[in-house]
């Protein structure tokens, strides 16, 4: 894999993040990629997140900062093309901004997200940690991988799969054959396919990146995405990611699921928690 770009070949995560100045200041022009969606054509939730992250970072005019909070309501499913997001800057800081935007597609809402805008570094924390999920390396969980989704939702593999490179933890591979081991917790490494490093931005694609949780608790179709609380807690280490996910409680036909997210010199980089819908 090439370890940079140029302008006449983008990185694809970038290349479907662009946001053009739209007619009325405040608004960005998107076009909501193919490759990114998931069941039924819907675009990811994390993608959308991260999407609408530029968009924010955009409309602050700071490009050295960073989205480092974000909180989602996702209202309806878009769908690919076309689409506007709308923001407004709720506060200008030296330290922090905040930043409503909203994607728009059919003059409807789909995503509503308010934003915290602030500068990131590579220093440790001041307090506290939490140690990376121990897995075995990303070669062994490679060579034992493979590809599921389309077993467990009986749809083809959907286009994000060739996004991504995804190396599961042979311990959480259950729901690949059909039989979950009812622990409800995934455990992966994570790198774009095309090489792409991580940064802060990309991360908030990464906390929604994996299959759903549930997945290793009962077979089921689509797991949509109602509400998805993310942090961003530092700039990247260049490699692949370490992700756990796990889900906690399902009841009511609801499912709360949280990410920890480490990169790969094993700091705690992201973490999201979110709701979603579920069917058992």
């Amino acid at each position: 894999m090439p370890d940079d770009t140029t302008d006449d070949v983008p990185w694809l995560f970038d290349d479907a993040t662009t946001v053009r100045p739209g007619a009325v200041e405040g608004d960005w022009d998107v076009d909501l990629r193919d490759e990114f969606t998931i069941v039924n054509g819907h675009p990811n939730g994390g993608y959308l997140l991260a999407l609408l992250g530029r968009a924010a970072v955009a409309a602050v005019g700071q490009e050295d900062r960073h989205v480092v909070g974000a909180t989602a309501t996702y209202v309806s499913p878009p769908t690919t093309g076309p689409a506007v997001v709308r923001t407004e800057v709720l506060r200008r800081g030296r330290t922090a901004s905040q930043v409503r935007a909203a994607l728009v597609q059919d003059d409807k809402v789909t995503v509503d997200v308010v934003m915290t805008v602030a500068a990131l570094s590579a220093d440790p924390p001041a307090w506290g940690e939490i140690a990376p999920v121990e897995m075995p390396d990303e070669a062994t969980c490679r060579a034992d991988s493979r590809t599921g989704r389309s077993a467990i939702v009986g749809l083809p593999e959907p286009p994000l799969a060739k996004v991504m490179r995804v190396s599961f933890d042979p311990e959480v591979l259950s729901f690949l054959s059909g039989e979950p081991s009812g622990r409800g917790e995934l455990r992966a490494w994570l790198s774009l396919a095309d090489g792409r490093p991580w940064d802060p931005l990309a991360l908030l694609f990464a906390v929604d990146a994996l299959p759903p949780a549930t997945f290793e608790v009962a077979m089921t179709g689509w797991v949509p995405t109602l509400s998805l609380t993310a942090y961003v807690r530092a700039l990247p280490a260049p490699g692949p990611l370490r992700i756990r996910f796990r889900a906690n409680v399902i009841a009511g036909g609801f499912v709360d699921e949280t990410a920890d997210v480490w990169d790969a010199t094993g700091r705690l980089v992201a973490q999201s928690t979110q709701l979603a819908a579920i069917r058992l």
